[in-house]
């Protein structure tokens, strides 16, 4: 490997390089294949475990405001409430724009 590679070779499909490559290259591309799959899933689950708990936290702040309102509070249900939903605006907006 002490030869430079021609600037040919660097335009190379990475599917050729791949078969032309003896068995420990492949297995090192295949670990690193696997372990970018590895990642991929990681953060999908990740993803998935957010939104299942902004549902949660969402329909938790909904029940607690509709019942200070049911029970008489209805000034502090609607701040909540309103607040909340400011709340809620904000980290979609924000969330959006990374």
């Amino acid at each position: 490997m002490s030869e430079r590679p021609s600037r040919y070779d660097r335009y190379q499909d990475p599917l050729q390089v791949y078969a032309e490559a003896d068995a420990e290259t492949r297995a090192v591309i295949e670990k690193e294949l696997d372990r970018i799959a590895a990642l991929d899933q990681r953060e999908v689950r990740l993803n998935a475990l957010g939104l299942n708990y902004g549902v949660v936290i969402t329909l938790a702040f909904l029940a607690a405001c509709v019942f200070l309102i049911a029970t008489g509070h209805g000034i502090e249900g609607t701040v909540l409430g309103v607040m909340f939903i400011i709340g809620l605006v904000a980290v979609i907006a924000f969330g959006r724009r990374r």
